[in-house]
């Protein structure tokens, strides 16, 4: 993580860095001082990413769903580790822009699934355009809802985290097979579309974080 930060790391909203998580570790251990040092750093990166608020920087595109997720995930993460308020108000502000990436649709391919948008392009065997519903990234949302329990003002998200969390399984099929990612339209550009990609990559995200919530969930009782 030093290493990350010394070569800018907070100047990117980097998916899945472990702030809360290796605190606490350290916390436990009674490792204060690398604990600390950590926690100096994660602090840095959150206070840039509060201080930009809605003006996210560009990473592969200029705005997606997993620009936002990262942003409302270690404002959350900040906020249980210092109880400051300033990252309790930019984590609801970050959570509430997250959320209009969400649908609730009488579908489960669209019921807390944020949308994608040609993953099924860049990482699909076909390379077809089209918004995916689920991609295994729509997960992120879940993260960020499940990192907002026990925040005031943020109980709506955190009771949302399961669903969103479970929308990606869909991507796992009964003889073990998996896709990495479900291209929704009928058609796209002439092509047939309404299909899971026959390559299955990286889907193993989806399934790592519901198991990695789930089982946090369960040693709290």
């Amino acid at each position: 993580m030093k290493a990350y930060y010394r070569d800018g790391g907070s100047h990117f909203y980097a998916i899945a860095i472990p702030m809360r998580e290796s605190v606490e570790l350290f916390r436990e251990n009674g490792m204060e001082k690398e604990a600390g040092e950590l926690l100096g750093l994660f602090r840095e990166h959150a206070d840039r990413i509060a201080g930009l608020g809605k003006h996210y920087p560009a990473h592969e595109v200029k705005y997606e769903q997993s620009i936002v997720a990262p942003a409302a995930t270690y404002l959350c993460e900040l906020y249980h580790l210092t109880g400051e308020e300033k990252y309790r108000k930019a984590a609801r502000e970050q959570l509430e822009v997250l959320e209009l990436f969400q649908g609730r649709q009488p579908d489960y391919h669209m019921y807390e699934v944020a949308i994608r948008h040609w993953d099924g392009y860049w990482f699909g065997k076909r390379a077809c355009y089209g918004d995916t519903f689920p991609h295994y990234w729509s997960a992120l949302t879940g993260v960020a809802f499940r990192e907002a329990e026990k925040i005031e003002g943020c109980e709506a998200f955190a009771a949302r985290a399961e669903d969103a969390l479970r929308g990606t399984l869909s991507l796992f099929f009964e003889d073990g097979s998996a896709s990495c990612a479900c291209v929704y339209p009928l058609s796209v550009n002439g092509r047939p579309g309404d299909y899971f990609d026959p390559w299955a990559n990286d889907q193993d995200w989806g399934l790592y974080f519901y198991l990695k919530y789930a089982c946090r969930k369960g040693s709290q009782g």
